[in-house]
């Protein structure tokens, strides 16, 4: 029993840092598209997904690993189909809205999206609550609503930024496939329509931001900027992947707000977006939920005997075990 309860506790642990990391990385994106704000939103877009797997295909090839065995396992292509056309829609519309000076409208995205998958993670996976973290999923309800409803239009942006990244969540963890090998599937699936969205792009607008200007140094900096997307893009998704298969989503959930946070200062701080009333209510209600689940994290490991495993690592064997 303790060598199961030491394994499971440390594969928590281990999902709950790479998730962390993902997210710091995620909250910094806008920074790197920004440098890319003078090449078409639909170009970053293609030669992201392009990148993203060469990148991962060369990870596979270092490491010995088949991802092709992935891409014809029809229970795979079940799962990371889907996931591959989740995540692209939600790349598409994060690099439009950054590319539209709209960074504030994705951190509102990514503040809902962890209740989306809280909500999920109770509906798919029968991840339970304690009182503490109903109070905290409420205290954030009211700041993002109140967030969204003095935002003053619709935030379409926000919500496909949820439904899409919150749903990419839940069919990861379902598959429960291998981070590295599934990335590379998922990039795989989309990277021959890029190829051909990116040279039809090239063709009809007659300009193009990948080798465009090799003369100078600014249209290699282009290049490499573009090429280097595939790596930025696929280490965060494979440690989201690695977080998603270890630990539950109700605290996958919560480690989301770290993403939005960062990103919601880098539009303020760095970018002069307004900071309103509505961003202090929103911050303060979300980081009082965030302490109560933080406390009560700390709480649950300190009464678990030696040898036992905490709730949220009883959700994480439970769903092993499923």
């Amino acid at each position: 029993m303790e060598d199961e309860s030491y394994q499971i506790r440390r594969r928590v642990r281990r999902g709950a840092v790479a998730g962390f990391a993902c997210y710091v990385l995620w909250g910094l994106f806008p920074m790197y598209w920004k440098l890319l704000g003078h090449v078409s939103s639909f170009e970053v877009i293609a030669h992201r997904i392009i990148w993203c797997f060469v990148f991962t295909a060369l990870i596979c090839a270092i490491m010995r690993l088949d991802f092709m065995a992935l891409l014809r396992d029809r229970r795979a292509r079940r799962f990371l189909v889907p996931a591959s056309i989740l995540i692209t829609v939600n790349w598409s519309v994060f690099i439009f809205a950054v590319d539209i000076g709209r960074i504030v409208e994705t951190s509102i995205g990514y503040y809902i999206t962890p209740l989306f998958s809280i909500l999920l993670g109770m509906v798919m996976f029968s991840e339970r609550l304690s009182a503490p973290q109903w109070v905290a999923v409420a205290l954030c309800c009211v700041g993002i609503g109140f967030f969204t409803v003095n935002y003053g239009q619709f935030p379409w942006i926000s919500i496909v930024l949820a439904v899409t990244f919150g749903l990419y969540g839940a069919v990861k963890k379902k598959g429960g496939y291998p981070a590295v090998e599934a990335i590379a599937v998922e990039s795989a699936v989309m990277a021959p329509v890029a190829i051909a969205f990116s040279i039809g792009l090239a063709l009809v607008t007659g300009t193009h931001g990948f080798l465009g200007d090799v003369a100078t140094a600014e249209g290699w900096t282009t290049t490499a900027l573009l090429i280097g997307g595939g790596a930025v893009t696929a280490l965060p998704l494979i440690l989201f992947a690695t977080a998603a298969n270890s630990i539950p989503l109700t605290l996958l959930g919560f480690l989301q707000y770290v993403s939005p946070t960062i990103s919601l200062l880098l539009g303020v701080l760095v970018y002069s977006e307004p900071f309103t009333l509505a961003h202090a209510v929103c911050f303060g209600c979300i980081w009082c939920g965030l302490a109560l689940v933080g406390i009560d994290s700390v709480r649950a490991a300190r009464k678990t005997p030696p040898g036992e495993l905490t709730p949220f690592e009883e959700e994480e064997k439970a769903e092993v075990v499923r």
